[in-house]
């Protein structure tokens, strides 16, 4: 019985926010289902335009990590992430970098928030296990 006090008083815990960014439909619509199925709540955009026309949109929620391709038209992943890391309000958000393309981490940017970069075709364990390790936070109990 005393459980089950315990657990009403333990507010529940708000679901991961990840933005997915990529010009690809298929790889967004797939990894939208795959972080739905594993409890996180996607937000989509197909490059980084329409990325930073949502982040900057008070009506989006913030997320707690962004996954980016690398290239893409409009505006690429780095060019997305160096503009984030310039606005204080997107500074601390963790970026995570996928490409297809032969780049090594040499060509990713020199940013505070970029945290990672995996290539395509990915392996979804790891971008999951990728995504647990940028976004773990600590609850102290009282």
């Amino acid at each position: 019985m005393e459980s089950v006090a315990l657990k009403k008083q333990i507010p529940k815990m708000p679901k991961t926010i990840v933005m997915v960014i990529d010009d690809d439909k298929s790889i967004n619509k797939m990894l939208e289902f795959i972080l739905k199925s594993q409890g996180y709540d996607p937000i989509l955009a197909s490059d980084g335009k329409e990325a930073l026309a949502l982040l900057q949109n008070k009506d989006c929620p913030l997320p707690d990590i962004i996954l980016t391709d690398y290239a893409m038209p409009r505006m690429d992943g780095c060019e997305f992430t160096e503009t984030i890391s310039r606005l204080e309000r997107f500074q601390n958000i963790p970026v995570v970098i996928m490409t297809g393309s032969e780049v090594d981490e040499d060509s990713m940017p020199k940013t505070k928030n970029y945290k990672h970069f995996i290539r395509k075709p990915f392996d979804i364990k790891k971008l999951l296990e990728i995504i647990k390790q940028l976004t773990v936070t600590l609850v102290y109990a009282i």
